[in-house]
């Protein structure tokens, strides 16, 4: 297969440059070359003069735009596909590689405890690209390998889709105990059950427990649930505060991804009979007009039961 041939020499096309995926273009092209043919798709016009030869996609749009990137990819013949978001489809409530299996090409998952503007400072940075496909999985990672960006090769993407999606969630409840003043055992309680949660859903969704235990998982939790940079956990502070879910939301820059996820997440606990109360809680709060009080008091009032 050509991907796994002549990966190094593809062109790049980058769908969704906004800072993220400019910073991982940016690391890409540390290895390739700064003179590597590099297209940008934020122009209609500039599909067909970016596939003349097929090209690596890095994908880093906002998760709700997947069906719609892979829809306008079908026609084109491509080296392969990096996807570089989280979350999980409104419609089907599937992940990135359960979405892509119609694709004609290899494709992947890039995730961990990455934020944009500390990988674009050239901060040490690890993360997994994760694949179904491990030969393309490894040629992928091989790529992005940097002084300052280690990118460790998987092979449960779909574990590792569930951890990056569900982990905002989590951040955003975090975000609401520091916002509540609640301290660090709250803190910590939270992240640890949390993780329980995220355990729970990768298993139902056909993930693996060691995608939990790894840098998609508990790594980008720990991140995103206690680092300023993140969005998720600013949204949750602000919830703390503001009059509604919209004027919370119009206080941070940027999507807050965990904010339409927990709607996904709340359906498929419903289906499947998951106990999830964290995310169920969030859910609430986001959907429900839940007061983050009565919410903390409906967690610490459940019934008394084993920790395992």
């Amino acid at each position: 297969m050509p991907g796994r041939m002549t990966l190094r020499e593809s062109p790049i096309v980058l769908i969704g440059p906004g800072k993220w995926g400019e910073a991982l273009c940016q690391t890409l092209l540390e290895n390739l070359g700064k003179g590597h043919p590099v297209f940008r798709l934020d122009a209609e016009d500039s599909w067909d003069m970016a596939f003349r030869t097929p090209p690596l996609c890095l994908s880093a749009v906002p998760f709700e735009a997947t069906q719609s990137i892979l829809q306008q990819l079908k026609p084109y013949k491509i080296a392969g596909l990096v996807n570089a978001s989280k979350g999980i489809d409104r419609k089907t409530l599937l992940t990135f590689t359960s979405l892509a299996k119609k694709l004609r090409a290899p494709s992947a998952t890039l995730s961990g405890p990455t934020f944009a503007q500390e990988l674009a400072e050239r901060r040490p940075t690890a993360c997994v690209v994760a694949s179904q496909d491990r030969a393309f999985a490894k040629s992928v990672a091989e790529i992005f390998s940097t002084s300052f960006f280690r990118p460790y090769v998987g092979s449960d993407p779909i574990g590792v889709e569930v951890c990056g999606a569900i982990k905002n969630v989590l951040a955003i409840a975090c975000g609401i105990s520091d916002g509540m003043n609640l301290g660090m055992n709250a803190r910590a309680a939270l992240l640890t059950r949390g993780l329980k949660e995220m355990e729970i859903l990768a298993k139902q969704m056909g993930g693996k427990t060691a995608s939990v235990y790894g840098l998609a998982g508990v790594g980008d939790l720990w991140l995103t649930a206690t680092g300023d940079l993140s969005r998720n956990r600013q949204f949750g502070v602000q919830l703390t505060s503001a009059k509604s879910v919209d004027e919370a939301r119009a206080r941070v820059t940027g999507p807050v991804e965990g904010l339409y996820t927990v709607a996904q997440v709340h359906q498929i606990a419903k289906r499947k009979k998951l106990d999830l109360p964290i995310s169920e809680q969030i859910y609430r709060i986001c959907y429900m007009q839940q007061d983050p009080k009565k919410a903390l008091h409906e967690l610490m009032a459940r019934k008394v039961r084993s920790e395992s």
